[in-house]
């Protein structure tokens, strides 16, 4: 059954992040999930795609990969991953620091 994000509220959404974030940790090693952009602020469109802000214990492309295609399946919608790392642009993290909700 898919679901239909668009409708969903941020609440449902990270209901089912949270509710996924046993398998993903399972399966790709998963430490945490953010959810941030469009719908994290409650001013998503029908053409938004879902942010995340992840990290994992081994940063293997594969994972990162296994992780959108199964929450792209579940959600029905395009979902944008960026991996949390060293590195990762500061002014990035202090705009999205605003807005993450963790599942």
């Amino acid at each position: 059954m898919e679901i239909e994000v668009y409708r969903m509220t941020r609440k449902e959404l990270l209901d089912i992040l949270q509710t996924e974030k046993t398998y993903l940790a399972a399966q790709f090693g998963l430490v945490s999930i953010g959810l941030f952009g469009s719908y994290a602020k409650g001013s998503e469109g029908p053409d938004s795609d879902i942010d995340l802000l992840v990290e994992l214990k081994d940063p293997k492309f594969d994972c990162l990969v296994g992780i959108k295609m199964h929450l792209e399946n579940i959600l029905g919608r395009p979902v944008d991953i960026t991996r949390k790392r060293p590195g990762l642009s500061e002014r990035f993290l202090k705009r999205v620091e605003n807005n993450i909700c963790y599942a």
